[in-house]
């Protein structure tokens, strides 16, 4: 192979690779020099302080051990204690180990001196001086001891402390002096290490002149030359040429190839005229194959459309605008007859449509017989535009037909100027029959979904849910009425449900969902051919009964899938339940008191009884009779409600009147204390008494009777909007949650063994409701089990509200205050009904009571803002004594009180109570309201002064 860059003598590459060989040469051969000498002076310094630390820590620790050595024998001398000799002893030999590492060192020659005399010193010690020392102390003979001790013994322990103090000096004057040696040799290593890096750079300032001199100079030379070319000018290579490297080779061939090019210049000129003229003539087969992939690519998507698509405006316009890009019609409309579609280019709506009105019947059969024909009109000279001369329009008319040769849409075309081919109207003709085809699909396709639409529409229709599943259990249709009774969110929408999905929709909603899913399977599979109904139940707020049967469906001998009809029977079931209840109520509640009515009249007429006897059964059977009927007019209430033949008697009333007889009525209830809050201002209704009353009585009496350990029942006034809102609230035993839904139902009773004993018609709920109904309001209950129960229930107000009075400076005194109660005792109903009515209509909120003790229990629960009392309440109770309770209790002393009574004011009570104010009856009500109000202002401007 020919070698396009052979290797030079003085070639570029040879002449850079020796350069940059002695250039990494030296620059290696200096680094490696300077890192050995750097290296070598740190070991030098490293192992200088390393012996002088080893040497300082053997020197402190000889003066340790020296200093152990004494301390043990004078401890042995001073006790005579064996331990202290055996400690002297270790300290000795530890003393010679010490002394064997110290001679192990380079030593100096004070060093080895000092040596010298520790080792005679530890000899004689050893050898000589204890065991002497020990005789001595042995004998007692402790001045022999003393004078042994002077002998020159503690002037070689003196000498030695001495100087380990001046070697620990000396030792960190010579660490000073290392630090001090080791940062001027650093100095100097980066002294050095500078020196080095400009010397790198002057190297490789060098180097990169070089470059520039021999690379980058004949460079720009070869790039002058080659532009002066390109433009036609002359150039030179100049030295380039006479040179013998790379860039020599280079320029040579550049000339020969310039020379070259010169010389095959008029072949190339004409060889690319011969170039661009088939370019030419290829750009035109381009053009000719695009346009031809363009035409092909709209016939197919044509294609797609006629064979897909169902909708006829969509086919109208894409077939419109297929034909208007394929024939280049200046105007035209494609209109299908039926149903008013159409597509249009030129012409607005209102003329196409009276275009193809306006098709005479000739026209039409023409149509259907030739397929297309063409009328050529010349164009009016008004209509001309801008043309110069006279023209001619073609109008081409064609026609899709069904297959029973019937005209289903028209194409009314027009050309100006110029008229179709006879290959055009054939092509258009053969298109057309094509679109006919397409045409009766969407026909075909319009009647099969309408047939479709009907019968989903059917189905949706029934009031029962019809689910049909394929062989395997997946749902494939499912109507409106199903969704509704099993909760769906939605319809299928075009997609099948798996049996999976389905089955754990039913286990999520059923009460007992694995019976409704064996029996599920049991349809589903290929065996079951019979006709089989199940029951079950949904969880709601209101538990939903359902019926379903399932059977086969086959097509020939082949089952292919299952329809189950679910059925909603709450109602029946219901029903069922009523019946069942309302026979456990007749036989419980009418055969409880006929036994007593037999019972006691049989002994009536059997039995000779005393006066008093017969009497007490007399009113028994009495109180029994009284019982039934109430029982059989609750009945027949019911059936009257509920089949509208109930008549009300619907007149103006103040339901506080109403609420202050009934509370007449339970004045002797001993366990419950009855009262009433007041907090309503709009109290007229317009309402039949005798109902509401009966409203009332069934309550109250509800209330009693599920309260049987006594308790307070409240009976609450208020209004909310334009309504009068009431509530009777008890301390009972209450009403499991779940139960509450399902109170208002009749015959319907909490199946618990408590209220089973209390017992009842189930009955009484329901006619409340129908009353309250029936009066346009509202009934319903909160109960918490254990804690009692509270009905409420709403009526309308009558008339314009009543408003409350301005009461003076400050503005608006009562406007937005909480808990401005007060408590009247007064057993006088009409009296109490009037003050109540001045009292709201400053704002307050009454509370009204008959007895005494419980108004007292009251008083202590809620805050008050004063209380009105008559003295003489009903079975002689005196008020005072109410009044005494009051003022004794620490935490209700400070409540003001009013004395309302008929008796003369006695001074020397009314002093020792504080009465706030004694009202001789009767009296105008307004000044008992003035007295409140006063009361609140004075207690305003106490807390306003307090806050300052």
């Amino acid at each position: 192979m020919f070698n396009l860059f052979p290797l030079l003598k003085k070639g570029i590459r040879s002449k850079f690779l020796k350069m940059l060989l002695i250039l990494t040469a030296t620059f290696l051969t200096g680094m490696l020099s300077f890192f050995l000498y750097v290296n070598e002076q740190n070991k030098k310094l490293q192992n200088e302080r390393e012996l002088l630390f080893k040497k300082a820590e053997l020197v402190d620790e000889l003066q340790e051990n020296f200093n152990g050595i004494f301390f043990r024998a004078r401890g042995y001398y001073a006790f005579q204690n064996n331990q202290e000799l055996n400690l002297l002893k270790k300290d000795l030999k530890n003393f010679e180990v010490l002394l064997n590492q110290f001679s192990q060192l380079p030593l100096s020659k004070e060093e080895k001196e000092l040596y010298k005399e520790l080792i005679d010193f530890n000899k004689n010690y050893k050898e000589i001086i204890l065991p002497k020392a020990i005789g001595y102390v042995k004998e007692n003979d402790y001045k022999s001891l003393r004078k042994l001790s002077s002998n020159g013994t503690n002037e070689l322990v003196n000498k030695f402390l001495d100087y380990t103090k001046s070697y620990q000096k000396k030792t960190d004057g010579e660490l000073n002096q290392l630090f001090k040696e080791t940062i001027v040799r650093e100095q100097e290593f980066t002294l050095i290490s500078l020196i080095l890096s400009g010397i790198i750079i002057l190297f490789i300032g060098l180097i990169m002149r070089r470059v520039l001199n021999n690379i980058i100079r004949p460079i720009e030379q070869l790039t002058s030359a080659t532009n002066a070319f390109a433009h036609g000018k002359p150039f030179e290579l100049g030295s380039l040429v006479s040179r013998e490297d790379e860039f020599g080779v280079l320029a040579n061939s550049y000339y020969r190839m310039i020379q070259s090019i010169q010389e095959k210049e008029e072949a190339l000129t004409t060889q690319n005229e011969e170039l661009l003229a088939q370019q030419d003539e290829l750009q035109e087969h381009q053009w000719q194959l695009q346009n031809s992939v363009s035409q092909l690519e709209k016939s197919n998507q044509l294609n797609h459309v006629l064979t897909f698509t169902l909708d006829k405006q969509n086919l109208i316009e894409k077939l419109h605008n297929y034909l208007n890009d394929i024939y280049k019609l200046d105007m035209s409309v494609l209109y299908w007859l039926e149903g008013n579609v159409y597509a249009t280019k030129g012409l607005s709506k209102e003329s196409a449509i009276i275009l193809v009105e306006n098709i005479d019947i000739d026209k039409r059969v023409r149509l259907e017989e030739e397929k297309s024909f063409i009328i050529k009109r010349k164009v009016l000279p008004n209509a001309h535009g801008i043309a110069q001369e006279p023209y001619y329009c073609y109008d081409l008319y064609s026609s899709i037909l069904n297959s029973e040769g019937h005209l289903v849409a028209v194409m009314i075309a027009t050309r100006e100027g110029y008229s179709y081919s006879n290959q055009e109207i054939d092509s258009l003709n053969g298109l057309l029959n094509r679109v006919s085809i397409a045409f009766e699909r969407i026909l075909m396709y319009e009647e099969v979904e309408r047939s479709r639409q009907l019968n989903q529409n059917i189905i949706d229709n029934v009031n029962e849910g019809i689910q049909l599943v394929s062989a395997t259990g997946d749902v494939v249709l499912m109507n409106v009425a199903l969704c509704k009774i099993v909760q769906c969110e939605k319809k299928l929408e075009g997609k099948n449900i798996s049996k999976k999905s389905c089955l754990n929709h039913f286990r999520n909603i059923c009460i007992n969902p694995e019976e409704l899913i064996e029996f599920f399977d049991t349809a589903v599979r290929e065996s079951f051919k019979d006709t089989r109904k199940f029951r079950y139940s949904i969880s709601k707020e209101i538990e939903v009964f359902v019926e379903v049967y399932a059977t086969s469906i086959y097509e020939g001998s082949e089952k292919v899938g299952t329809i189950f009809v679910h059925r909603d029977i709450t109602k029946e079931y219901e029903i069922d339940q009523m019946k069942s209840e309302l026979v456990s109520t007749v036989s419980h509640e009418l055969r409880t008191p006929l036994s007593s009515v037999l019972g006691f009249t049989e002994l009536l007429l059997t039995k000779k009884l005393k006066p008093e006897r017969q009497q007490k059964y007399i009113e028994t059977i009495n109180k029994e009779a009284i019982r039934l009927k109430n029982l059989i007019n609750d009945f027949l209430d019911l059936q009257r409600m509920e089949s509208g033949k109930q008549q009300y008697n619907m007149q103006s009333l103040l339901l506080n009147e109403i609420v202050f007889e009934l509370l007449n009525r339970y004045r002797q209830e001993k366990n419950h204390n009855v009262h009433l809050i007041d907090k309503a201002i709009d109290i007229q209704v317009k309402a039949d008494q005798e109902r509401l009353i009966q409203v009332f009585i069934n309550l109250i009496d509800n209330a009693i009777k599920f309260s049987p350990n006594g308790g307070n029942v409240t009976i609450t006034l208020e209004n909310t909007s334009n309504l009068l809102q009431v509530s009777i609230k008890d301390d009972g035993i209450g009403i499991p949650k779940q139960s509450i839904p399902q109170l208002f139902q009749k015959f319907k009773r909490i199946d618990n063994s408590s209220r089973r004993k209390i017992g009842g018609t189930g009955l009484g709920l329901s006619i409340c409701r129908e009353i309250i109904t029936k009066h346009g309001g509202e009934i319903w209950l909160e109960s918490e089990e254990g804690k009692g129960t509270t009905v409420y229930f709403t009526l309308p107000v009558e008339g314009r509200k009543l408003m409350v009075e301005n009461i003076g400076q400050p503005e608006d005194f009562l406007e937005g205050e909480q808990g401005l109660n007060v408590m009247i005792v007064e057993d006088d109903w009409s009296l109490a009904l009037l003050l109540s009515e001045e009292l709201k209509s400053k704002g307050f909120t009454v509370i009204h009571h008959y007895d005494p003790e419980r108004a007292f229990e009251k008083a202590l629960k809620i805050p008050l803002v004063g209380i009105v009392i008559d003295l003489v309440l009903t079975d002689d109770v005196d008020g005072w004594y109410l009044v005494h309770q009051l003022k004794e209790t620490k935490q209700t002393s400070g409540i003001p009180i009013v004395i309302s009574s008929a008796l003369d004011e006695p001074k020397e009570k009314v002093d020792k109570y504080e009465i706030v104010k004694y009202f001789t009856k009767p009296y105008p009500p307004e000044l008992l309201s003035e007295v409140f109000v006063e009361l609140l202002k004075n207690d305003s401007e106490k807390c306003a002064v307090t806050k300052k």
